[in-house]
């Protein structure tokens, strides 16, 4: 970077500055937003699902053909009744012969208990079942037995314990239900948030660079990592500090493209910005210390290793400074970036799309990722990040050589 902005002893200005990098991330961000909901799609998948089981109490295994055993268990969680068991093919429950070996909620079981089948009658209870059952047991089966009949609210019980989608079969399924657009749900946030990120973090970097290398000065002849990764951080401090609602509503546009277009929360980013921005500055700026956490790590692994990198090309003349020497640049700073950021990244989404009140703070949503999915959860969508964060950095960088170029033609 330091090399193409003195290039020909042109020096652009920091408006200018600012407008390269702002058009630079747009083009990027146009090119590879697919894969960045893609992403977000994965990152998200498991929310629902993970909390619900693990407030789920008593479990039965499904291996085979899936049937349901009507089963009443009191507090002690001893068998206090059990019927026969009622064949899948009875109901309107399009269940598959085989399911991998996992946990079903009795909650959802219970969901499709009529109290009869065919004339049976559920037998006469004594003791503690006789005291509990028309308490606990009875309502639920009288308000959610008619449903194994209409064949709703059964499909959780036959997904659970399914192997989950990758992330090409993700893509896909997403397509097939909410048509090709949908990887384009929330561009119009995207495009607000490059516009303020990437003129903050890129537009700056080289300013408040100089400024630390001047506060700091080191040997002539080093790289100055140090005042590198100071100015990454302050910049992206300063961006998602003043911009984070922009990051809030993308996060949860790109997320609802998953759903029905009458099952969304929001139209556009307009009642976005409004239905955020009414629930409080604290609901706006919502996850601004995680993102601030990840966005820093994402600007010094990109912005640090492009611009060593750079260097380095140029100064063992390896390359010219030209297109190809910026895409292999922004190529391997895409991939550290990748490494180093996913895990921050995973745990940003997750809270930023979580319901008010789920989580207390974003340490409290990566300690229940951690329990309920495991480590690799961290690196959910590891591989449309890399495809998306490595192609996003070839297109940004490439792009923002060229509108340098270009506005200093112009002076």
């Amino acid at each position: 970077m330091v090399h193409s902005d003195t290039k020909d002893g042109k020096e652009l200005t920091v408006p200018l500055k600012l407008l390269s990098a702002g058009l630079a991330g747009c083009t990027a961000d146009i090119f590879t937003f697919p894969l960045d909901t893609a992403k977000v799609w994965l990152q998200v998948r498991g929310e629902g699902e993970n909390t619900s089981s693990s407030k789920s109490g008593a479990i039965i295994s499904s291996k085979q053909t899936p049937v349901i055993q009507r089963t009443v268990r009191s507090a002690n969680a001893e068998p206090l009744l059990t019927k026969n068991k009622i064949p899948a093919s009875e109901t309107r429950f399009n269940a598959p012969k085989t399911t991998q070996a996992g946990a079903i909620k009795m909650s959802n079981v219970y969901k499709g208990l009529p109290l009869s089948l065919k004339g049976e009658k559920i037998p006469k209870l004594k003791g503690s079942a006789a005291k509990h059952y028309p308490r606990l047991v009875q309502p639920s089966l009288k308000r959610l037995g008619a449903q194994i009949r209409t064949g709703s609210n059964l499909a959780s019980v036959a997904e659970i314990g399914r192997s989950k989608p990758g992330m090409f079969k993700t893509i896909f399924r997403g397509v097939q239900a909410n048509g090709f657009l949908s990887l384009y749900g929330g561009l119009a946030a995207g495009l607000q948030r490059q516009v303020a990120f990437c003129a903050v973090r890129f537009g700056l970097y080289d300013s408040v660079k100089g400024f630390y290398q001047d506060l700091f000065p080191g040997s002539g002849e080093g790289k100055q990592i140090p005042q590198r990764i100071m100015a990454g951080t302050t910049t992206a401090v300063i961006a998602v500090s003043f911009f984070q609602p922009t990051e809030v509503v993308k996060i949860r546009m790109q997320a609802q493209t998953t759903k029905p277009k009458e099952e969304r929360m929001y139209k556009n980013c307009r009642s976005a910005y409004r239905s955020i921005f009414q629930a409080g500055i604290t609901e706006a700026w919502k996850g601004l210390s995680t993102n601030a956490l990840r966005l820093g790590v994402v600007n010094v692994s990109e912005l640090v290793t492009y611009d060593v990198v750079k260097e380095l090309i140029l100064d063992y003349k390896l390359l010219n400074d030209n297109p190809g020497c910026h895409f292999t640049s922004a190529f391997i700073a895409g991939f550290i970036t990748t490494l180093v950021a996913s895990p921050v990244d995973v745990v940003k989404t997750r809270y930023m799309n979580s319901q008010p009140g789920e989580y207390k703070g974003p340490l409290e949503c990566a300690g229940k990722l951690m329990v309920r999915e495991g480590f690799r959860a961290f690196y959910k969508g590891f591989v449309p990040a890399y495809l998306r964060l490595g192609s996003w950095n070839i297109v940004m960088f490439v792009s923002l050589e060229q509108y340098k170029i270009a506005f200093k033609k112009l002076l």
